[in-house]
């Protein structure tokens, strides 16, 4: 069940934007010169959020060090990266082409393999490496420090659509979804609730009339199995949302 006090409503979907791009550049303003570690979500809501990023009119955004942050991806669809419906894609065309990150150390989901199930495990194999030195040994899941999220109507979150297997695995860092069960009706591949479950900080961005009821229940009914009501990570969650259209 989401927790009341992580909810951070607003009247309009400019403010909520406004909200969540602050709450990330404070996220990202990690003192010292170690590398931080940003996770990705994908879709079309995220557009205006990374206009707001990469913008240089207000210096809270100018100043993430962007030099230091490695972008991985909480989820991806098993399509071209120049196709229309890649999260890569989108977040090279809106955000990563407009800021100083080094092409080393953007890490995005690998669609050119035979099938999803072995990009899954392939990105695992890459998050492995690039969290081996993770000063953490009690955790045997990589620990970002932050996670962008977003919900969709059903409640999904990431790729963890209800009822499917994916949203049970509690092994693997990365699996694939075969079947999402909405449009677009493309296989999936996604971070897994451990995973996200680890994070340092969250923020998560649900905005649109059609998501409210899923939320709603995330949000009051303790016995809700909706993936948004089973995200419960460790370090600081941010819900950010707006139900007007």
């Amino acid at each position: 069940m989401i927790p009341r006090d992580t909810v951070h409503d607003f009247p309009s979907a400019e403010a909520a934007y406004a909200h969540a791009a602050e709450r990330i550049a404070a996220a990202l303003h990690v003192p010292g010169s170690r590398r931080i570690t940003l996770a990705l979500s994908g879709g079309r809501s995220p557009i205006k959020l990374f206009e707001l990023l990469r913008s240089d009119s207000q210096s809270l955004f100018k100043n993430i060090p962007w030099e230091r942050v490695v972008v991985c991806w909480v989820d991806e669809r098993f399509v071209p990266p120049d196709h229309p419906e890649s999260n890569f894609g989108l977040a090279r065309k809106w955000l990563l082409s407009s800021l100083p990150i080094p092409e080393e150390q953007i890490f995005p989901m690998p669609t050119d393999r035979p099938s999803p199930e072995q990009a899954a495990q392939d990105y695992e194999q890459t998050l492995g490496r690039l969290f081996a030195s993770q000063n953490d040994p009690i955790n045997s899941f990589p620990r970002f420090d932050l996670v962008l999220l977003g919900m969709g109507p059903d409640g999904h979150v990431a790729s963890l659509f209800p009822g499917k297997p994916a949203l049970d695995e509690r092994e693997h860092w990365v699996t694939d979804v075969p079947e999402p069960g909405m449009e677009p009706n493309i296989p999936r591949i996604t971070l897994t609730l451990p995973v996200l479950n680890h994070a340092r900080s969250t923020v998560a961005l649900v905005t649109g009339s059609k998501k409210q009821p899923a939320f709603q229940e995330a949000r009051t009914d303790p016995r809700s199995t909706l993936p948004a009501a089973l995200l419960a990570p460790q370090g600081s969650m941010a819900w950010v949302t707006c139900f007007s259209d």
